[in-house]
């Protein structure tokens, strides 16, 4: 009524492509400098709508922009965001101490999909735009990243898409079931500490076999003593034995649990074909903050330090070539500080190389990751995820130690 002396009415219908956000700013900025008095406002907020939805291409993902703004803004370390809503353009740089990963997302016409077929799996077009983070680890986690948006479009949730986005490829079991949990006999034992807990297990069995096979001559009295001792033994020896079996029994029964518990996970993410698209802004913002800014106070859980060096420049050094080292003791260099290069397992965790190869390769074998929280078995493509081969290049690795130490006695 009083139209057109009095200003129009917007109403626009709330839903999830447009939140209560969206929903204020086009009610107030449609009728804002309207001239009241004449018969064109129709046509001017007609005008201004089509405006505002052909020059901002952050529609379909209002929502999670501001979430995403909020997210970079209020992390008190120095990042920075920029916005070309024009261009549907954002410009991230993320800061953590002496690091940062700078780079820009793009959003496609077709979000949270692609208008062609030959661009899907971009629905988020992620692109490095510079880094003081080694070209090892930037390239592992990029492509981490844009892999999440491209499984977000074929319908998985955030979860999901991180899981099987894993650059570290997901430990091979058989396909044969009967086999895939058996249970085999194992040269130690979980709870092994060492090879001195082995020999003196054995040597302890040794000792009571021995006690049972002996014989002896005398008196009633020494004889009757004697059995005694030998029935002793035999009990203490089934008792030993029974503990050990026990163990290497647990052993496997965990081996397997975790092998049941990876394939139903995994099992879960079969989609169909009728799946939506998945909005993927927010879910990739979080991923670059969660998995690549906040790497820097990622600690090693075997030695708590942390896993990055806190000079950049002295972590690159840690990924450089042997054609780089020029002299003898440069080598030598080298090879020491590799050792301390930081390394992520399958569960996402970062170990320093010379920390998970000990993890990996000595007793007690099959360890959950002790970081608070994961929980995980830990897997690493460059060690065997099969708990027997590792047990079996342990013990090999002890035979060759006593061969050399017996050698040693006789020079």
């Amino acid at each position: 009524e009083g139209y057109p002396d009095h200003p129009l009415i917007i109403d626009i219908k709330q839903d999830e492509v447009v939140p209560p956000g969206l929903k204020k700013k086009l009610e107030h900025d449609l009728v804002a400098d309207v001239p009241l008095g004449i018969h064109q406002q129709v046509i001017t907020v007609m005008t201004k709508l089509v405006q505002f939805v052909d020059n901002n291409k952050f529609l379909p993902c209002w929502k999670e922009l501001k979430q995403t703004t909020s997210l970079v803004t209020n992390d008190g370390n120095g990042s920075t965001i920029s916005i070309v809503e024009s261009k549907g353009k954002i410009k991230l740089k993320l800061c953590r101490n002496k690091y940062f990963y700078s780079c820009s997302i793009k959003i496609d016409n077709g979000y949270p999909s692609t208008t062609t077929h030959e661009d899907w799996g971009k629905a988020c077009v992620l692109k490095l735009i510079s880094t003081n983070f080694p070209p090892k680890i930037e390239t592992m986690l990029t492509s981490q990243a844009v892999e999440v948006i491209r499984r977000m479009q074929d319908g998985m949730t955030a979860k999901q898409a991180l899981v099987l986005s894993n650059p570290i490829s997901q430990p091979k079991f058989e396909d044969n079931d009967s086999k895939k949990y058996e249970v085999k006999e194992r040269l130690t034992n979980e709870k092994l500490k060492g090879l001195k807990h082995d020999i003196e297990i054995l040597s302890n069995v040794r000792d009571l076999r021995e006690k049972d096979a002996s014989r002896v001559q005398g008196k009633a009295h020494v004889l009757k003593q004697h059995t005694r001792e030998k029935k002793a033994a035999r009990r203490a020896i089934h008792k030993i034995t029974d503990q050990e079996r026990a163990a290497d029994l647990a052993l496997a029964e965990q081996e397997k649990q975790w092998r049941e518990d990876e394939n139903s996970r995994l099992s879960g993410y079969n989609l169909g074909s009728d799946t939506p698209p998945q909005p993927s802004l927010l879910a990739l913002t979080t991923f670059l903050k969660e998995r690549i800014q906040l790497v820097p106070d990622a600690k090693c859980p075997c030695c708590e330090s942390l896993a990055l060096l806190t000079d950049p420049n002295k972590l690159k050094l840690l990924y450089s070539t042997s054609s780089e080292c020029k002299t003898e003791k440069q080598k030598k260099e080298r090879k020491q500080a590799r050792a301390m290069r930081p390394v992520r397992t399958y569960c996402g965790c970062w170990y320093h190389y010379k920390c998970l190869n000990t993890f990996m390769t000595e007793p007690p074998f099959g360890l959950s990751c002790p970081t608070p929280g994961c929980g995980r078995r830990v897997f690493h493509p460059d060690w065997p995820d099969d708990i027997t081969q590792l047990e079996r290049a342990w013990a090999s690795h002890q035979a060759r130690l006593r061969e050399v130490d017996d050698a040693a006695m006789f020079l």
